[in-house]
């Protein structure tokens, strides 16, 4: 989303009891320096309201939950989310996209430009805000990746001989898993029943680690320069 200018706030009509916003980032800070703006829009035929936030104050998630609470003190349910940063889908470009393409409606590829046609469709991929942790990369490397991220894949070419294929692929890292949609319910049945286990885990490394201290900075020093002279000494006497 371009720079927002929000107009002032307005109480919400409520004429439209459940109503569809378009939100996106805003690239520059908002009137009062508030991290969500909300706003009615003029024309009603697309969406009732608009919402920008700052990125740079507030995730996503947290926006659409700020937005749906003050909507909700005025008796309004927000039915969907329109992701004015998101790529357009199938549908939002038309059935001669669709039909040009062999595109699903939900599919997000941009055919006509960098993502070509590559002989599958996807959605744009879900992603943790929190970044990759693998020790084999360096931390600049990881922070291009997110921790988890998930997206929906169809392959449909040629269909008639080998048929449609729709498999979720699960992101982990730099490691990536293709699933069936059967085997993706799968998959989050077992991450909810570790998030349990693992939020007892980090309890108890908390507890555990409440003990945990620095060492001296000298003491460490003398240590590194006595085993250097034991592996000196060792060295010579293999000569």
């Amino acid at each position: 989303m371009s720079k927002v200018t929000a107009p002032a706030a307005t109480a919400p009509s409520t004429q439209h009891n459940s109503v569809t916003i378009a939100i996106g980032a805003a690239t520059g800070s908002l009137q009062h320096k508030q991290p969500v703006a909300l706003w009615a829009t003029p024309d009603m035929d697309a969406y009732a309201y608009e919402a920008a936030y700052d990125p740079t104050r507030i995730s996503l998630a947290d926006a659409e939950a700020s937005v749906r609470a003050q909507l909700a003190e005025f008796g309004v349910q927000v039915a969907a989310f329109l992701n004015e940063d998101a790529p357009l889908t199938a549908a939002q470009r038309g059935p001669e996209w669709q039909a040009l393409y062999g595109c699903n409606p939900e599919c997000q590829l941009d055919h006509a430009g960098a993502d070509g046609e590559p002989g599958w469709h996807a959605t744009a991929p879900i992603e943790t805000e929190h970044r990759s942790i693998d020790d084999n990369f360096t931390a600049a490397e990881n922070a291009q990746v997110p921790l988890l991220g998930a997206q929906i894949a169809v392959d449909n070419e040629k269909s008639q001989a080998y048929g449609r294929r729709t498999r979720v692929w699960l992101h982990l890292g730099n490691t990536t898993g293709t699933l069936t949609p059967n085997q993706a319910r799968q998959a989050l049945t077992a991450i909810r029943g570790f998030v349990a286990e693992f939020e007892a885990v980090v309890a108890l490394a908390e507890k555990i680690g409440a003990a945990d201290f620095e060492g001296d900075p000298e003491i460490a020093r003398l240590d590194r320069e006595a085993e250097d002279r034991r592996i000196a000494a060792v060295s010579q006497g293999r000569r």
